[in-house]
């Protein structure tokens, strides 16, 4: 398995770009493997940060720690939780995309 540098990555891209031949057959006849070919094509996605709304209802401040909650389900962390702490918490509790 060859390892690709970036330069030629990009040069592969171009090249098919240029002619009209689809993706697996382009891969397949520059010797290389059409799924890894594929990702070299996708498009960069820039992940947007939205802000999460908490209503005072899922959010309280009790003995020293912050408690949030959903439907049944309570999580209780220190006020000294960090931003990625918080992140993940919010994300597994289904209010980040």
């Amino acid at each position: 398995m060859k390892n690709y540098t970036e330069k030629e990555r990009q040069e592969h891209v171009e090249k098919w770009k240029k002619g009209a031949l689809p993706k697996t057959v382009y891969a397949k006849s520059a010797g290389i493997f059409p799924t890894t070919f594929y990702n070299w094509t996708k498009e960069k996605k820039v992940r947007k940060q939205r802000l999460v709304e908490i209503s005072q209802n899922k959010l309280a401040v009790q003995s020293q720690s912050l408690v949030i909650e959903k439907g049944s389900m309570t999580v209780r962390l220190p006020l000294s939780v960090g931003i990625k702490d918080l992140q993940i918490v919010f994300a597994a509790l289904g209010e980040t995309k």
